[in-house]
């Protein structure tokens, strides 16, 4: 490059320089000036978050140093009584921003000038220049107002006491409620009797009878001493007590309800351990009072019923732990639905199901009787078919809609109908193309089908018919309770073949 150039470029560069230097010592001289101008009142000089220079009534009135004095400083100590002062200034648009005082009648006005990182900070006074001590008091007195405002418009009782139990300070509710009360002799402070006078933090449910009507109100009170003074609250929950008395009449219901079941209960909360039981459970499982309400957990619940053997007894007694632990999830899920048929000779229908709060309830009820019904009721049923087997005609009785219900093994022989051997219902349908195949064309035919499905009074009735293969049989049509009907095939004469055939199902129309 040649010389000529770089000497032109210095020459430049310095003179640029000098100009700069020029415009900012003006710049932070009408600043300072400004500054030091209201030296009588708060002036602040910010550079970011930072102050970078602050008048002496300023760092009197805030309480601070200039090396401590940062823009939260600031407005932790002004928001009180400025109330739209930003938290930080970086809110603010470049430019003036005139903030006034919050209460009426103060006439101070807050004047923020924004220039880039430069925020400078002023108060004005139009009643009083507050200056030193003056401006700390003012502040202070902000502070004041808007904590008076928030404690005397609060609507629970407030109030400060020295160490002797003498108060000091209280709000509008506390003398609300102190006038509601009933009058006594020499009246202390409210709640003395349950908080105390000791300087220990202290929180207790308190209960006072006011006048009209002489309804009982609960607060739950509190105190704890601050700058060597008992602070005191009260705060109502009638609600809460309310709810809670609720809560407890509900339970009782419930324990009472239970009580009546013949179901036994089991309730174990999210821990796994028994919440809640009935005493139809202490007689189904013949455990101990004691040991139910000392509240065991679930894998202790089953290993005391193993041990008095009121249930299967494990296959493998070395799994037992992950059977129980497989049990629990099961029913968690409210997939456990399981038959205990016991050594006694009891059986037993167990339930698991899932509820609320991630708590398992299992239902324990004595089926008994139930199985033993069902155990006689399906004798007397293969009894009955037998009885039927063993008579010398064939029975077939149909329900209502024309479905084969029962049939005899003569019948079955004669026909050749085997029904446990068929998927599908045998219909009176599919029973007439039978019959039409094996014999001779006849009427009567299409007239059973038609009375095995026909609703109202009917009487019985007798048709004979033909075989193919030369037998003759007499029908007997007859109406049986319920709307079924039974059909007697009783041989006139043999021709019918030895051995039963399977029965193909034909569509009804």
């Amino acid at each position: 490059m040649p010389l000529i150039d770089i000497l032109t470029i210095t020459v430049v560069a310095c003179a640029a320089a000098t100009v700069a230097l020029v415009v900012c010592s003006r710049i932070w001289s009408r600043q300072m000036a400004s500054a030091d101008g209201m030296a009588g009142g708060i002036s602040i000089l910010f550079e970011g978050d930072y102050a970078t220079h602050a008048s002496p009534a300023t760092l009197v009135a805030l309480n601070s140093t200039l090396e401590d004095l940062t823009w939260d400083t600031m407005h932790d100590q002004l928001r009180h009584r400025f109330q739209h002062l930003p938290p930080e200034p970086g809110i603010l648009d470049e430019g003036v921003h005139h903030i006034p005082a919050l209460m009426a009648g103060d006439g101070a006005v807050l004047t923020v000038d924004r220039r880039g990182e430069i925020t400078t900070l002023s108060l004005a006074d139009t009643r009083e220049q507050a200056v030193g001590l003056g401006a700390r008091l003012r502040l202070l007195q902000a502070k004041i107002d808007t904590l008076e405002r928030s404690s005397i418009s609060a609507p629970y009782p407030m109030w400060q006491k020295t160490g002797d139990g003498r108060i000091i300070w209280k709000n509008a509710a506390y003398d609300s409620l102190a006038g509601s009360i009933e009058h006594t002799e020499a009246q202390p402070a409210l709640f003395d009797d349950v908080l105390g006078s000791t300087t220990t933090p202290v929180q207790r449910r308190a209960a006072v009878r006011t006048q009209p009507g002489g309804k009982i109100h609960w607060f739950d009170a509190s105190q704890r001493e601050v700058d060597g003074v008992i602070v005191s609250h009260a705060v109502n929950i009638d609600a809460v007590i309310d709810a809670e008395a609720a809560q407890r009449n509900f339970v009782q219901t419930l324990a009472k309800t239970f009580a009546q079941l013949s179901i036994g209960l089991a309730i174990f909360d999210r821990k796994g351990q028994l919440a809640l039981f009935n005493p139809a459970l202490v007689d189904l499982t013949r455990l101990p009072a004691e040991f139910l309400s000392a509240r065991p957990d679930l894998l202790s619940f089953f290993d005391r019923l193993r041990e008095n053997r009121m249930m299967p007894e494990p296959k493998n007694y070395g799994s037992w732990r992950q059977d129980i632990a497989d049990l629990i999830k099961a029913a968690a899920d409210g997939r456990y639905l399981e038959t205990w048929t016991l050594e006694s000779g009891q059986t037993y229908r167990v339930s698991g199901k899932p509820h609320p709060d991630r708590a398992v309830a299992f239902l324990i009820e004595d089926i008994s009787a139930e199985v033993a019904v069902t155990r006689n009721f399906r004798a007397e049923l293969e009894m009955g078919q037998s009885m039927m087997d063993a008579l010398p005609e064939g029975l077939a009785v149909f329900s209502p809609a024309g479905v084969l219900t029962m049939c005899n093994r003569v019948y079955s022989q004669m026909w050749g109908f085997d029904p446990d051997r068929c998927f599908a219902d045998i219909t009176i349908a599919d029973s007439v193309q039978v019959w039409r195949a094996e014999c001779v064309p006849n009427a009567a035919l299409a007239k059973i089908g038609e009375f095995v499905k026909s609703p109202g009074r009917r009487t019985e009735w007798r048709v004979d018919l033909k075989t193919r293969k030369g037998a003759e049989i007499r029908c007997t049509i007859t109406p049986v309770t319920g709307g079924a009907t039974m059909l007697q095939f009783h041989v006139l004469r043999h021709g019918f073949p030895k051995r039963p055939r399977q029965l193909k199902t034909v569509q009804s129309t």
